[in-house]
């Protein structure tokens, strides 16, 4: 055998060894990779409070994997602090844990209204910056301890944050509250002519309710919040309508009804059940099918601001009992009731917005893209507070059912 035929076996021997040293090494780092997803320990809910040491508490909701002798998911929460989150959540919390913490599947991201005070774009930043965490997750102001809303007990084999997020997700559709996720909040929070709005939840008993919207500046929650109903009428101002809006209001010539104050005589017991009846046909519940909104922003002597917003609102009448609706004059005074009650409580609503100088609606970036020179000589914490808004709702009644 002469040596280029030597040389050439060579060739292929050392061929096919380092063949074999790239497959084990593949096969070998499978299974490392099987192990590490078998172990990974994934978010499901995270929750944000601060502690009298000023420490960030981390609690989140653990879903591990089931295996062949488990083979249901396990649930558990736990909590840790440190002076950040990722180090509350990574070094406190995964020291906790048999095997890694993943984040890509966590829902919701909860903060506690006393942590939402500081500024929430720094107590983010790691999040944001951060190529493994779901920029979707839902993000919703708590009242009190948001890890309150953690330990509800599961409902069947669903973790907190699949309950939380079904809630968030139906009153959104509701147009109960805004839809804010990371991915929303990110540009909000470094826009100088925007606020943004987050939801706020409450805990009532073993259960998580909607209680409207937090009224942010300059990415802190300022203390001042919506109700369920204004902040429907807030959505509605920005021109956001969801699946379905329910507005249910007492059309009564007071606005308040009969039900208000105390009888000083028993004897009137008796007709209790007669006026309730009367109070609930005072009721009228529509439910808006469209809208058309038109913005207007003006200054006045370069200094006052004027905001003008018209909202046409075309609904399908769901209940109102106390009349027929085949009359014209009926379903004309009807309208004409809702509208002035709905503009009234715009007005009250915007209101709110200037005493907690906080601009959802945008007005900032309105002047900034029509009054540039204006807006740049402008201190926009002290002149917003003196905007003067016109809110202009009408109601047009445009179904009203099968019974007239």
């Amino acid at each position: 055998m002469d040596d280029g035929q030597e040389g050439r076996k060579t060739g292929m021997k050392r061929t096919a060894l380092l063949s074999l040293l790239i497959a084990a090494t593949v096969l070998l780092s499978g299974c490392n990779y099987h192990n590490e997803l078998k172990n990974l320990q994934l978010i499901y809910a995270t929750a944000l409070d601060l502690n009298e040491k000023n420490e960030i508490v981390t609690t989140v909701t653990i879903q591990s994997p089931g295996s062949k002798e488990r083979t249901a998911p396990t649930h558990e929460v736990i909590t840790a602090s440190g002076p950040t989150m990722e180090e509350a959540l990574y070094q406190k919390v995964g020291t906790q844990l048999a095997g890694p913490i993943g984040t890509s599947k966590n829902q919701v991201m909860l903060i506690s209204d006393k942590l939402a005070r500081t500024d929430l774009a720094s107590l983010l930043d790691a999040t944001f910056r951060s190529s493994s965490d779901p920029m979707l997750s839902m993000v919703a102001i708590v009242r009190g301890k948001a890890s309150s809303l953690i330990d509800l007990e599961r409902i069947g084999s669903a973790t907190a944050g699949e309950y939380l997020r079904k809630l968030i997700i139906s009153a959104r559709y509701e147009t109960s509250i805004p839809n804010v996720t990371l991915h929303k909040i990110f540009p909000i929070f470094y826009d100088p002519g925007r606020d943004s709005a987050l939801p706020i939840l409450k805990r009532v008993g073993n259960r998580a309710e909607i209680d409207g919207i937090a009224l942010m500046n300059n990415r802190r929650f300022t203390g001042y919040s919506l109700n369920p109903d204004q902040s429907t009428l807030l959505l509605l101002l920005e021109g956001k309508l969801g699946g379905t809006c329910v507005i249910t209001r007492n059309i009564s010539n007071d606005g308040m009804g009969k039900n208000e104050g105390n009888s000083e005589n028993d004897a009137d017991s008796e007709n209790e059940g007669k006026m309730n009846v009367e109070n609930h046909s005072q009721y009228a519940s529509i439910n808006v099918v469209s809208m058309n909104r038109s913005k207007k922003v003006w200054l006045e002597n370069s200094r006052k601001v004027h905001v003008r917003i018209r909202l046409q609102l075309e609904a399908a009448l769901i209940e109102y009992g106390k009349n027929s609706m085949a009359d014209k004059q009926t379903i004309d005074d009807l309208e004409n009731r809702l509208s002035a009650m709905l503009t009234a409580e715009a007005k009250q609503a915007t209101g709110m917005l200037k005493q907690a100088n906080s601009d959802p609606l945008g007005i900032g970036r309105d002047l900034m893209a029509f009054h540039r020179g204006t807006w740049n000589k402008m201190d926009w914490n002290t002149v917003y507070p003196q905007t003067e808004f016109e809110p202009i709702i009408k109601v047009k009644i445009v179904s009203k059912g099968i019974k007239n």
